[in-house]
C-alpha cells in the first residue's frame, strides 16, 4: 500500500488507473473528488433534455469555457 496522503490528485488518479484492484486507493481518490470545490458536478435530470445539457457542459469544459 502506498501513502496516498502524500500524492496529489493527479498522481493518485494515475495510481488508481494502473492499480484498479486497490479499493483503498479508489476510496481515497473518490473522497478527494467529493470534497474538492473545483470539481464540476451534474445534478440535473437524466432525461433527453438533461442529457443534452450535460453533453453541452462537457463540450464547454473540454474547450476551457466557463459554464
Amino acid at each position: 500500500m502506498s501513502d496516498f496522503s502524500q500524492m496529489d490528485r493527479k498522481k493518485l488518479r494515475t495510481y488508481v488507473l494502473s492499480h484498479r484492484e486497490d479499493e483503498e486507493a479508489l476510496r481515497v481518490y473518490m473522497e478527494r473528488l467529493h470534497n474538492d470545490p473545483d470539481v464540476s458536478r451534474y445534478t440535473g435530470a437524466y432525461d433527453e433534455e438533461g442529457l443534452a445539457r450535460l453533453e453541452q457542459l462537457i463540450k464547454e469544459q473540454a474547450q476551457g469555457q466557463p459554464h
